[in-house]
């Protein structure tokens, strides 16, 4: 699958190389390609790299991996015509670092950026996921202690059947759909959780798992 990319740093590269890995072919599109240049002498086939508006043409399905205060921005310099009908796998967060750390929510239940981007790409199938996670363990996520649980919601199912299959690629045993898009401010706040516990302790290595029995 050609998958396209928007975001160029730690969460698009970790990304883009998993994927790549997966046989999957990657175009990441940035404002500055020189940051990849060493993404892509790790990734010497099936790698390319683009403008933000390049890689949604290029894609048959989008990650959002970009700052969560620039996403949106970022969209609305894009063609949006050419995110119709694709999967658009949102993996940013609502995060307000203006005042320190940790940072803040910015992002309101009913108004989650989840469901934002969601209604400036009303034809696009929205799935929350990959976002309660640090980069490091997007791609073979199990831990010592166990394997972590992947949290995803979106409006459309067959779009989070598609992310559960990626997911499952990369590596997750587990893909937790917690319901419609409406949820997505529920992982924008959990992973708020998970970044102030990795402040709090100084470790980033960390995954949550859903104990059923």
């Amino acid at each position: 699958m050609k998958i396209g990319i928007l975001g160029s740093g730690v969460v698009g590269q970790q990304l883009g190389s998993g994927l790549i890995s997966c046989g999957h072919e990657v175009m990441i599109g940035t404002r500055d390609a020189s940051k990849l240049v060493e993404w892509i002498k790790k990734n010497p086939q099936r790698s390319f790299i683009g403008t933000a508006n390049e890689a949604v043409k290029y894609g048959e399905m989008i990650f959002l991996a970009t700052k969560g205060d620039v996403v949106l921005e970022v969209i609305n310099q894009c063609d949006k015509e050419k995110f119709e009908g694709k999967t658009l796998i949102d993996v940013t967060n609502a995060l307000d670092s203006s005042k320190g750390v940790p940072p803040k929510l910015f992002s309101t239940q009913g108004n989650s950026l989840g469901e934002q981007i969601q209604k400036i790409l009303p034809r696009s199938r929205v799935v929350k996921a990959f976002n309660t996670i640090s980069a490091n363990i997007m791609i073979s996520p199990k831990r010592e202690e166990g394997e972590p649980d992947l949290w995803i919601c979106g409006n459309d199912e067959k779009a989070k059947k598609k992310v559960d299959e990626i997911a499952k690629q990369l590596g997750w045993k587990s893909v937790i759909d917690l319901g419609d898009l409406s949820k997505s401010f529920l992982l924008e706040a959990f992973a708020l959780l998970w970044i102030e516990y990795g402040f709090k302790n100084n470790n980033w290595n960390h995954a949550f798992k859903l104990l059923k029995k």
